[in-house]
């Protein structure tokens, strides 16, 4: 064996060691969507309220506890962050204002303006009905997958799902309660 072979076969062999899988527990995926008990979604979304329209990208991180919804505007402008600690803290940042309370919904509609049921969306997000309320749902015939969802006066309007782990999640939806819009497509998600 050439010098050169051996300097080749040794670099195959550290590099493929460095490369390995770790073992060890792994958190296998949810097997319903009402059992995702954790996740992150992001994509771009177009809010439309009364007076204004607001569109950019957003990143929204959940778990049972805890979340975090970041909306940034076209080129890193405009961002807003709102999120619930595990304390229940909710934190509205915006501009140059912080603001904490209890209800994320009641921060945005005092200092935004905006109306965004953010416990219900949480759910409508993942294609379910909020449990805590009466809800009327349409499905597509075929996929037997949520078409609509009508629920606390507010329209879910869902027009496309894309296969995550095995399960179907909203791709393309709208939230609406006149004037009050929010479409949301997402291009990511991360599920456990």
């Amino acid at each position: 064996m050439t010098y050169r072979t051996l300097c080749i076969l040794a670099f195959t062999v550290l590099v493929s060691a460095c490369s390995t899988r770790p073992t060890g527990p792994t958190t296998p995926p949810p097997e319903s969507v009402g059992a995702i008990s954790k996740w992150e979604t992001s994509g771009r979304v177009g809010i439309r309220t009364k007076n204004d329209a607001v569109s950019g990208n957003f990143n929204w991180q959940k778990d049972p506890k805890t979340f975090a919804l970041s909306i940034v505007g076209p080129f890193g402008q405009g961002a807003t962050h709102l999120n619930q600690s595990n304390n229940g803290v909710v934190t509205l940042a915006y501009e140059d204002t912080v603001v904490t309370g209890n209800d994320p919904a009641t921060l945005l509609q005092q200092e935004l303006g905006w109306e965004f049921p953010v416990n219900q969306v949480t759910y409508w997000i993942r294609g379910l009905a909020y449990p805590n309320s009466a809800a009327r749902i349409s499905k597509d015939p075929d996929s037997q997958l949520p078409n609509k969802i009508e629920q606390d006066g507010w329209l879910i309007t869902y027009s496309n799902f894309t296969k995550v782990d095995g399960l179907s999640l909203p791709q393309k939806m709208q939230v609406s309660n006149p004037p009050f819009r929010v479409n949301l497509i997402i291009n990511q998600w991360t599920i456990q």
